[in-house]
């Protein structure tokens, strides 16, 4: 183990033999870093936090520290990092406040310098938070999702897999899967290039299509957009999207982009 002699470590913390630990690191106990994870120099890494194997804590980097709640007394909660996790120049992460509750950060996660996580968030894999992007406390946000430059994202706020966030998005509503959301929030469409890449086949990104032609473009109250939508869906992406919107939700789901020149929701091939 690579432990550089500023680092304070405390005698109940655990670390893999592989671990390297920079310069003025201070681990304290209850933190469990697991094999081939680097810290570079200033990581505080506290609370019940669990760090799996290959994350990179990058400087000035803390992990599993009280969550900005004044509810929060000090009661026991946990931070859970995923593996290959990196972490960039002063990101923070949260521990939970709800007793025994946790932040959970999945794997192959990358974020960049600034980016807060708030208590209770659920980060599924892949996701990149781009430089500066802060997330409230309890919002959940689904796999190989990509949220730009300093986007803000209110507190219990679910974002479904492969979205793509504009930067300096303002986002208080739920986003279905596959979005593209623009700066105000709201859905500019499929977020196409992103399924592609992903490897999706050409009948599942039609059937996202006409989804969000029924979710967004037809008329009729909600309730009546998703039955609609149950009686359209053919795919497992379609199953998912209809999951999504299913679910129970603090602040409703984002419509479309509002305004004079607004993007469509999905534009003709």
């Amino acid at each position: 183990m690579a432990i550089h002699p500023t680092a304070i470590i405390d005698p109940k913390a655990e670390l893999d033999a592989s671990v390297e630990v920079g310069p003025y690191c201070v681990i304290d106990a209850h933190v469990r870093i697991a094999a081939h994870c680097r810290l570079y120099h200033g990581v505080y890494v506290t609370g019940h936090t669990d760090i799996q194997e290959g994350c990179e804590l990058h400087p000035g980097v803390i992990v599993g520290h009280a969550p900005q709640d004044t509810k929060y007394h000090g009661e026991r909660s946990f931070c859970r990092i995923g593996r290959q996790v990196i972490l960039r120049e002063h990101v923070t992460v949260h521990r939970g406040t709800i007793p025994d509750s946790a932040t959970e950060i999945g794997d192959r996660c990358f974020l960049l310098a600034g980016s807060h996580v708030g208590h209770n968030c659920r980060i599924g894999q892949g996701v990149t938070l781009i430089n500066n992007v802060l997330l409230g406390g309890h919002v959940e946000i689904g796999e190989r999702a990509n949220l730009g430059g300093a986007a803000g994202v209110h507190q219990f706020v679910r974002i479904g897999e492969l979205v793509m966030v504009a930067g300096i998005a303002r986002v208080i509503q739920d986003i279905v899967p596959f979005a593209l959301v623009g700066p105000d929030g709201r859905i500019a469409g499929v977020n196409r290039i992103g399924l592609r890449r992903a490897g999706w086949t050409h009948a599942q990104v039609h059937e996202i299509r006409e989804a969000y032609r029924v979710l967004f473009q037809q008329r009729g109250n909600h309730a009546a957009a998703v039955e609609r939508l149950a009686a359209l869906v053919r795919t497992a992406a379609g199953e998912r999207l209809l999951e999504f919107v299913r679910a129970a939700s603090r602040h409703g789901l984002a419509g479309r982009c509002r305004g004079r020149g607004a993007p469509p929701v999905e534009e003709k091939p």
